[in-house]
C-alpha cells in the first residue's frame, strides 16, 4: 500500500515528498482511518491507524506522534482532517488523543462492553480475559483464531460497535495482544492542549522500551517480569513516576511488601498529583497494620480523585471491623464494635 504503514507500524522517509506519499495512500484501499505524521520539512514520517471516537476528537498510538511537526486523519471515506493539537495522552495505554476539528467523519457507536469476541485490523479474536491489572486499570487479553492482526488498532465487536483500542506487548519475546477497553478512553478525553512540537518537548524517552515490555509482563501477570523490567524503566529515568507506583505494586505482588510502600512514596514525590500511587499506597499501609497513616494518605487523596479515595476510605473501614454483634439499643440492627 505505498506509503500505509499499517502492517509495520512506521514506515521510514525513503526519498519520496510528503505529497507523493500522501497521493498514494489516497488511492490505496481504505480499511478505515489513518494518521499521515510529517516531520518538520514536510517529509511523510509513517501512517498509523486511527479511529475518531468521538466527534472532532481521534485516538492514535502516541508513538506515531515521536518527531512529528504535523499530522492530518485520512478518514474511511477520504476525508483528510489536519491535526490541530494533542488533547490527550495515555503513557500506559500507548495512546493519544488528537483534535482535528468538529467536521471530522462520523464516529462510530459505541458496544457496552467488551463480551467473548473482539475484531481488530479485519481480524477475529476470542476474548480470554477480562481482569483488572494493578495500578493500570482493566484490561483484556486477546487471542486470534488465525494470524493476529499486526500492530495498534482499533477494537470492535462483530456488529462493528467500538470496545476500545488494540495493542501488542513482547512477553518472553513473543507478542501478546490485549483490549484496552473504551472507558478507559475516556479518562484522557480533552485534558491536555498542545500542538505536536510542544507535546514533543515533554517527552522523555529514557527507558520507555524497558516501561512497555514491563507492562506487558504485568498484564500477564508475570509479577517477576515486570518487576525485572521496570526495576529497569527506573534505572533509566528516576522520576518516571509511573514507572515507580507499577513498580511498588510488583513488589508488593511478590512479597516485599515495604518496598513496594517506598515505590510508592518516591512515586508521590515524582509526581505528587498521581492518584492511584496515593490509593495503593493506602491500601498497602492498611495491610501493613497502619491505619492512622492510611487516613492520611486516604485524605490526600480525596482531594486528588474523590471517588478513588472514598474508595480507599471504605476499604479502610472495612478492614478495621473487628466484630459485627447485634445492636443492644433494641432497633434489631447490627453495630460495629473495632
Amino acid at each position: 500500500m505505498g506509503c500505509n504503514a499499517r502492517r509495520a507500524g512506521r514506515v521510514p522517509h525513503i526519498g519520496m515528498t510528503g505529497r507523493l506519499c500522501l497521493a498514494l495512500a489516497l488511492a490505496a484501499p481504505l480499511f478505515g482511518g489513518e494518521l499521515l505524521v510529517f516531520n518538520a520539512s514536510g517529509a511523510l514520517l509513517g501512517s498509523w491507524p486511527a479511529e475518531a471516537a468521538s466527534a472532532g476528537f481521534v485516538l492514535a498510538p502516541r508513538q506515531s506522534l515521536y518527531g512529528a511537526a504535523r499530522a492530518t486523519y485520512l478518514d474511511g471515506r477520504g476525508g483528510l482532517h489536519p491535526v490541530l493539537w494533542v488533547s490527550g495522552d495515555d503513557p500506559d495505554a500507548g495512546l493519544a488523543e488528537l483534535f482535528v476539528g468538529y467536521q471530522a467523519a462520523e464516529i462510530a457507536p459505541r458496544a457496552p462492553e467488551i463480551g467473548r469476541t473482539a475484531v481488530s485490523g479485519g481480524r477475529r479474536a476470542r476474548v480470554r480475559y477480562v481482569k483488572e491489572s494493578g495500578g493500570f486499570g482493566w484490561i483484556a487479553r486477546l487471542e486470534f483464531d488465525g494470524s493476529p492482526a499486526e500492530g495498534p488498532g482499533p477494537l470492535f465487536d462483530e456488529q462493528g460497535r467500538l470496545l476500545g483500542w488494540m495493542t501488542v506487548k513482547t512477553v518472553d519475546g513473543a507478542p501478546m495482544h490485549f483490549g484496552i477497553p473504551v472507558a478507559r478512553l475516556d479518562q484522557m478525553h480533552a485534558t491536555l492542549r498542545l500542538d505536536l512540537p510542544a507535546w514533543n518537548a515533554q517527552q522523555d524517552r529514557r527507558g520507555e522500551e524497558e516501561y512497555q515490555r514491563a507492562l506487558g509482563h504485568l498484564w500477564a501477570d508475570d509479577f517477576d517480569g515486570a518487576r525485572f523490567y521496570f526495576a529497569r524503566a527506573v534505572e533509566l529515568r528516576p522520576t518516571h513516576a509511573r514507572a515507580w507506583m507499577h513498580l511498588g505494586f510488583v513488589e508488593g505482588k511478590t512479597g516485599r511488601t515495604r518496598r513496594g510502600m517506598e515505590c510508592y512514596e518516591t512515586a508521590i514525590r515524582h509526581d505528587p498529583k498521581l492518584a492511584p500511587a496515593y490509593y495503593y499506597l493506602g491500601f498497602a499501609l492498611v495491610m501493613a497494620g497502619d491505619g492512622e497513616r492510611a487516613k492520611q494518605v486516604c485524605a490526600q487523596l480525596e482531594k486528588l480523585d474523590p471517588a478513588l479515595g472514598q474508595k480507599l476510605r471504605t476499604f479502610i473501614e472495612i478492614s478495621h471491623v473487628d466484630v459485627v454483634e447485634k445492636d443492644a439499643s433494641g432497633a434489631g440492627g447490627l453495630k460495629h464494635r473495632h
